[in-house]
């Protein structure tokens, strides 16, 4: 036997000891994951099912592997097999979260990431599923926001203490002033009293409505529904000021679980800003699009407005942060708590000289 068949010999040894080691760390990682994974072959049957999995679905790897899918969690609708979708329609997502969990009869925020598995002459193998359970992560979120709620409701306090004196301070001086003039005409001092203390009342009526949707509210809308009524109302407004809309809405909208006045508040305020960006004239853009892999909805307002600086996008939600002479500075701080109150977010892009974007994003209600 010469040197060089020893090595070889060594080499062939080395190889199943090698394999057997990768295998084992694979096996460590998957069954210490905090995600359940979940893997099925292109016949439907389970081929990986982790610890995890296992804790979560309340079943043992033992008994399912090898089983159709079906067979394993037979009271899901088609649409809720998400191995399966990804299989049969290449209907793959990342990262997509759903508000309750059909396979455990769960409301929480779960995660799903769902890829499918090709071997190396590109042909369908099978689809792998990983989902986390992100609720007890959420709600630390939300406690946290809840102190950064507590720091902008002490804002707004101050806020509204300066706000509220000032016209309070003028009415005053107003009506006392009227109080002096004897058998003068005094309906002037009064109007301009009168226009303060409606000031301090549309304060109050902005500030309750930072307040959370009441639940006896909510019902399914069509957003589609909720945008055209808007245009409506202020379509009067932007003909006399030169301004056109343009819109483009999803014929394949589904209906949402929301206030609808809250809703229609919140794209109000938005829309109302875009309108005041542009003095002159000009064009705002809306758009509804239905993300179904996402199950969200989404809405964008643009304007060809000369934007906002660089320097103000960070403050643009604060509470009474404003660059106009007449404005309070609450339409976007309110638009985005009652979309926050939703489930939803906002985002803002804008570049001086070049509008603004606003897009809003909610859950679908999937009805």
């Amino acid at each position: 036997m010469t040197k060089q068949n020893i090595v070889i010999e060594k080499h062939d040894l080395c190889v199943p000891v090698e394999k057997k080691f990768w295998q084992e760390y694979s096996d460590i990682i998957l069954n210490n994951a905090t995600a359940a994974i979940i893997a099925i072959d292109n016949k439907e049957r389970i081929t990986l099912f982790n610890r995890q999995a296992e804790h979560v679905f309340a079943k043992k790897a033992k008994d399912v592997i090898g089983l159709p899918l079906k067979q394993v969690f037979p009271h899901l609708a088609d649409h809720e097999h998400y191995l399966l979708l990804a299989l049969h329609q290449q209907r793959e997502f990342k990262d997509t979260e759903r508000y309750f969990c059909p396979y455990t009869n769960k409301s929480g925020v779960f995660s799903h990431t769902v890829t499918v598995v090709k071997n190396a002459r590109g042909q369908i193998g099978g689809a792998i599923w990983l989902r986390r359970d992100l609720t007890c992560e959420r709600r630390l979120q939300q406690e946290m926001s809840n102190a950064s709620i507590q720091a902008t409701v002490s804002q707004i306090a101050a806020g509204t203490a300066h706000e509220i004196r000032n016209p309070l301070t003028t009415a005053r001086g107003y009506i006392q002033f009227a109080l002096c003039q004897e058998g003068k005409p005094i309906a002037t001092y009064l109007k301009t009293a009168l226009q303060e203390i409606d000031q301090i009342d549309r304060i109050i009526t902005e500030l309750l409505s930072f307040f959370q949707p009441r639940e006896d509210g909510l019902q399914f809308i069509n957003i589609n529904n909720i945008i055209e009524d808007l245009l409506g109302l202020t379509q009067d407004t932007v003909s006399l000021s030169n301004i056109r809309f343009q819109t483009s809405l999803d014929k394949n909208m589904p209906l949402c679980l929301a206030d609808a006045a809250q809703i229609k508040n919140a794209l109000l305020h938005i829309l109302r800003n875009a309108m005041e960006a542009l003095p002159q004239g000009g064009t705002i853009a809306i758009n509804s699009a239905y993300d179904s892999s996402k199950g969200e909805i989404s809405i964008t307002v643009c304007d060809s407005g000369t934007g906002i600086k660089q320097e103000d996008l960070a403050q643009v939600f604060r509470p009474f942060f404003t660059t106009k002479e007449m404005g309070m500075g609450l339409g976007l701080t309110l638009a985005n708590r009652i979309i926050q109150h939703h489930g939803g977010h906002i985002k803002l892009e804008s570049a001086w000289g070049k509008g603004t974007k606003v897009s809003i994003y909610l859950p679908a209600g999937c009805r």
